[in-house]
């Protein structure tokens, strides 16, 4: 007696019967087009709006160091948090779909605020190679790839190189975070000629200081780009206290 065959769209009610689909933050069931993160814990994470203190100081930081010409962020990074869930997720967990998923939100709030045809290429935050062994990936190129799926430009992970092995920056004040990445990235002589005249938009999955984009962003200018933007996922709130450090 031949065996009825099974389609994918009957296999998988079937299969989510008996093993539902739950959201990875608060266990709730997963509706039909979610996946991982339910909608409810989406919407909890705050958003950034341009006129937030965090973002006014930070414009005001990247200003005057003259690097970045353009910054854009999505949401706020916040201790015990959903995001904090999230990134953790990506970063050490291997989930990067998170990483697709923040970046095609954070393309979609690019669309909207600049001229994304003018961007030449995007770059990710670049992880030391060690670290970039340990890992596996870098949480940075996969955020890269969810924007480059809404604004339709080239991811390139070759134009910086990170050579130091920086040490963590979670635990250091602003101006030991500075000196920390200050030298601590490169751009290879053959990558001058591609840079010259071009505008780049770097990514990185979080935000505190500015250290770590600013110094990147001062090797791609140095090297020839004419205008950097700079975008992350997320931002970490800033203080009163963090704000003059």
């Amino acid at each position: 007696m031949k065996l009825p065959s099974f389609s994918v769209d009957y296999v998988t009610p079937f299969k989510d019967f008996f093993f539902p689909p739950l959201c990875f933050s608060c266990n709730a069931r997963l509706s039909m087009g979610e996946s991982r993160l339910c909608s409810s814990c989406w919407q909890s994470i705050r958003a950034v709006k341009r006129d937030d203190y965090t973002v006014r100081i930070l414009s005001e930081r990247f200003a005057a160091e003259g690097f970045i010409d353009e910054f854009y962020s999505t949401y706020y990074f916040e201790e015990r948090g959903v995001f904090q869930k999230l990134v953790h997720s990506l970063k050490y967990d291997g989930i990067t779909v998170f990483g697709a998923e923040l970046g095609r939100r954070l393309g979609e709030h690019l669309r909207q605020e600049t001229d994304v045809r003018s961007i030449d290429a995007i770059s990710p935050i670049p992880l030391h190679k060690l670290k970039l062994r340990e890992r596996g990936y870098n949480q940075c190129e996969s955020i890269c790839r969810g924007i480059a799926l809404v604004i339709d430009r080239p991811v390139d992970t070759t134009l910086v190189q990170r050579f130091k092995n920086t040490v963590s920056q979670t635990h250091l004040t602003a101006d030991e975070r500075k000196n920390n990445v200050g030298d601590a990235f490169e751009v290879g002589a053959d990558k001058k000629e591609t840079l010259r005249g071009s505008t780049i938009l770097v990514v990185d999955d979080v935000i505190t200081t500015g250290s770590t984009i600013q110094s990147v962003a001062r090797m791609l200018k140095e090297s020839g780009a004419a205008k950097v933007i700079a975008a992350s996922a997320a931002l970490a709130m800033l203080g009163k206290e963090e704000a003059v450090s």
